[in-house]
């Protein structure tokens, strides 16, 4: 008996020790969650943007959780200016156009007080090893699409592939531009352009059909009248959080953002969203879906507006 009775505590403390550790993971896990979420998802109070730019962060369970964020520019606001920014050309007229970049790096050094990844591309095969060597800082890229910034333009246009881009009349379109000789043919002058895959909206009809495939997006769309630019970001690949959504799935998000015609610039572990927040360095707006942050890219668009004058 007394051998019996010893072997029941043995399991009551081993029963106590097992709830124990259960419920401290269960904890810590708690703790964990909420850090990250407080890191890459600031309340819209949190971020500078200047006058005509608003921010959004949308928290939908249904069809699926999903965290969307949105970024909505005024483009008759004086002072606001865009540039595209791109990795350093690391083999000049050669197929590579651009090296992997930290996006937040690329924005930084363009005074961004916004910025978002764009622009379809291709990893290309180390130039000494001839693997790919992944998603790195530093990796060699082939940009698909017409990127321009002012009078360089940084990728030719290439078929199949859409561009969103803004003439001197500061009005922002969205179509296939797939020769350079369609280029010169365009006035007024363009003053940037990005690329993507495939245009989704058009006059306000849904261009792609429904799908079960869902990734982490980063969309653009603009109004019927061509003055208001709306980025878009979807969280993805994170269940229970953000489960990512279809390009159709996209297209509607856009629509309810009152958008005519929407491109889908690029996805997966490069969508990301920059906005300057309160110490006013640039931070993530949404949560990237690789356990290591952001993805290094080729390209990212910026927003920037008129610093303010340090003798006032």
């Amino acid at each position: 008996m007394l051998s019996y009775g010893c072997h029941r505590a043995s399991r009551r403390v081993s029963t106590s020790l097992i709830f124990y550790a259960i419920a401290r993971f269960s904890l810590l896990t708690s703790v964990l969650t909420a850090t990250i979420d407080a890191a890459f998802s600031q309340d819209a109070s949190a971020w500078q943007l200047p006058h005509g730019v608003k921010y959004s962060h949308i928290v939908r369970q249904e069809p699926r959780p999903l965290h969307i964020h949105v970024i909505t520019i005024d483009l008759r606001t004086e002072g606001l200016s865009f540039s595209v920014s791109r990795g350093q050309d690391p083999d000049g007229d050669g197929l590579a156009e651009a090296i992997l970049t930290p996006p937040a790096e690329l924005a930084k050094d363009a005074d961004a007080v916004a910025a978002i990844n764009t622009s379809a591309w291709e990893m290309l095969p180390d130039p000494e090893t001839g693997k790919k060597p992944g998603y790195i800082a530093g990796g060699w890229s082939n940009i698909l699409g017409w990127v321009q910034n002012g009078d360089e333009i940084i990728s030719k246009p290439q078929a199949g592939y859409w561009s969103v881009w803004m003439d001197d009349s500061r009005h922002v379109y969205i179509g296939e531009v797939f020769s350079e000789a369609k280029l010169k043919e365009m006035t007024p002058k363009v003053q940037w352009a990005v690329s993507g895959f495939r245009g989704i909206l058009a006059d306000g009809k849904v261009l792609v059909a429904p799908s079960e495939v869902r990734h982490p997006r980063t969309a653009a769309g603009i109004t019927a009248d061509h003055r208001t630019l709306v980025w878009m970001v979807i969280d993805g690949r994170q269940n229970g959080y953000s489960e990512g959504v279809s390009e159709e799935e996209l297209a509607r998000l856009l629509l309810e953002q009152n958008c005519d015609d929407g491109i889908n610039l690029d996805g997966g572990g490069s969508s990301s969203m920059w906005i300057r927040n309160a110490q006013s360095e640039l931070s993530t707006a949404n949560r990237p879906s690789d356990a290591t942050g952001p993805r290094p890219v080729p390209v990212v668009l910026n927003l920037r507006s008129p610093k303010s004058d340090p003798s006032k």
